[in-house]
Protein backbone atom coordinates (compact mmCIF):
# COMPACT_ATOMS: atom_id res chain seq x y z
CA UNK A 1 0.00 0.00 0.00
CA UNK A 2 1.33 3.19 -0.77
CA UNK A 3 0.64 6.51 1.05
CA UNK A 4 1.12 10.07 -0.55
CA UNK A 5 2.42 13.03 1.19
CA UNK A 6 4.11 16.39 -0.30
CA UNK A 7 7.04 18.36 0.07
CA UNK A 8 6.43 22.00 1.20
CA UNK A 9 8.13 24.94 -0.70
CA UNK A 10 11.35 24.62 1.95
CA UNK A 11 11.73 21.45 0.49
CA UNK A 12 10.37 19.69 4.46
CA UNK A 13 8.33 16.00 3.39
CA UNK A 14 5.08 15.69 4.78
CA UNK A 15 2.59 12.17 5.79
CA UNK A 16 -0.52 12.61 7.25
CA UNK A 17 -1.49 9.31 9.12
CA UNK A 18 -4.09 8.52 11.74
CA UNK A 19 -3.31 8.94 15.11
CA UNK A 20 -5.56 6.44 17.54
CA UNK A 21 -5.89 6.53 21.04
CA UNK A 22 -8.77 5.50 23.92
CA UNK A 23 -11.29 7.78 23.10
CA UNK A 24 -10.37 8.93 19.66
CA UNK A 25 -8.23 9.49 16.77
CA UNK A 26 -7.69 11.88 14.36
CA UNK A 27 -5.45 12.85 10.97
CA UNK A 28 -2.04 14.38 11.80
CA UNK A 29 0.02 15.73 9.32
CA UNK A 30 3.87 15.31 10.35
CA UNK A 31 7.05 16.28 9.18
CA UNK A 32 9.47 13.26 8.19
CA UNK A 33 12.34 13.99 10.47
CA UNK A 34 15.19 11.16 9.50
CA UNK A 35 17.23 13.22 12.92
CA UNK A 36 14.45 12.22 14.95
CA UNK A 37 15.00 8.68 16.08
CA UNK A 38 11.38 8.09 17.78
CA UNK A 39 7.95 7.26 16.08
CA UNK A 40 6.04 10.10 16.17
CA UNK A 41 5.72 13.45 17.92
CA UNK A 42 2.97 15.68 18.55
CA UNK A 43 1.54 18.60 20.80
CA UNK A 44 -0.22 18.01 23.64
CA UNK A 45 -3.53 20.09 22.17
CA UNK A 46 -3.99 17.35 19.67
CA UNK A 47 -3.02 14.84 21.93
CA UNK A 48 -5.56 15.10 24.52
CA UNK A 49 -8.41 14.31 23.26
CA UNK A 50 -7.37 10.93 22.19
CA UNK A 51 -7.06 9.44 25.70
CA UNK A 52 -3.50 8.16 25.36
CA UNK A 53 -2.35 6.51 28.36
CA UNK A 54 0.78 7.70 29.73
CA UNK A 55 3.77 4.96 29.42
CA UNK A 56 7.15 6.65 30.63
CA UNK A 57 9.72 9.02 29.84
CA UNK A 58 12.62 9.29 27.38
CA UNK A 59 15.94 11.83 27.15
CA UNK A 60 16.07 13.04 23.64
CA UNK A 61 18.82 15.59 22.54
CA UNK A 62 17.11 17.85 20.66
CA UNK A 63 18.80 19.73 17.36
CA UNK A 64 20.39 23.01 19.42
CA UNK A 65 22.13 20.11 21.29
CA UNK A 66 19.53 20.64 24.76
CA UNK A 67 19.11 17.46 26.49
CA UNK A 68 15.24 17.17 27.78
CA UNK A 69 12.86 14.52 28.63
CA UNK A 70 9.62 13.82 27.19
CA UNK A 71 6.56 12.11 27.76
CA UNK A 72 5.74 9.01 26.52
CA UNK A 73 2.40 7.42 25.31
CA UNK A 74 0.98 4.53 23.91
CA UNK A 75 -1.06 5.55 20.87
CA UNK A 76 -2.22 3.36 17.45
CA UNK A 77 -0.74 4.50 14.01
CA UNK A 78 -3.05 3.56 11.26
CA UNK A 79 -2.04 3.28 7.81
CA UNK A 80 -4.29 2.16 5.40
CA UNK A 81 -5.31 -1.22 6.91
CA UNK A 82 -2.48 -1.44 8.72
CA UNK A 83 -2.69 -0.75 12.94
CA UNK A 84 0.87 -0.11 14.53
CA UNK A 85 0.95 0.24 17.94
CA UNK A 86 3.70 2.20 18.99
CA UNK A 87 4.89 4.92 22.31
CA UNK A 88 4.69 8.33 20.86
CA UNK A 89 6.36 11.96 22.80
CA UNK A 90 3.75 14.41 23.05
CA UNK A 91 4.79 18.29 23.06
CA UNK A 92 3.97 21.10 24.96
CA UNK A 93 3.74 22.75 21.57
CA UNK A 94 5.08 22.59 18.02
CA UNK A 95 4.68 20.71 15.03
CA UNK A 96 4.21 17.10 14.64
CA UNK A 97 7.17 14.70 13.48
CA UNK A 98 7.28 11.46 11.99
CA UNK A 99 10.73 9.80 13.08
CA UNK A 100 12.66 6.76 11.96
CA UNK A 101 11.45 4.72 14.67
CA UNK A 102 7.85 4.87 12.90
CA UNK A 103 9.22 4.71 8.83
CA UNK A 104 11.00 1.10 10.65
CA UNK A 105 8.34 0.08 12.36
CA UNK A 106 6.28 0.20 9.37
CA UNK A 107 8.66 -1.97 7.01
CA UNK A 108 8.38 1.41 4.88
CA UNK A 109 9.92 2.87 1.70
CA UNK A 110 10.41 6.58 1.55
CA UNK A 111 10.36 8.10 -2.14
CA UNK A 112 11.17 11.25 -2.77
CA UNK A 113 10.65 13.03 -6.11
CA UNK A 114 12.70 16.55 -5.47
CA UNK A 115 12.43 17.84 -8.89
CA UNK A 116 8.32 17.43 -8.47
CA UNK A 117 7.95 17.82 -5.26
CA UNK A 118 6.62 13.69 -5.06
CA UNK A 119 6.89 12.07 -1.96
CA UNK A 120 5.67 8.48 -1.50
CA UNK A 121 5.45 5.90 1.53
CA UNK A 122 5.30 2.21 0.45
CA UNK A 123 4.59 0.03 3.40
CA UNK A 124 3.32 -4.20 2.95
CA UNK A 125 -0.31 -4.37 3.20
CA UNK A 126 -1.94 -5.96 6.69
Amino acid sequence: MELTGRMDEHGRIWLAVTVRGNRGEAEVEAIVDTGFTQSLSIPVGLAAPLGLELTGSVPLELADGRELAFFTFAATIVVGELEVPVDIIVTERGTPLIGTALLQTLDGHLSVRFDEGEVTLSVPSA
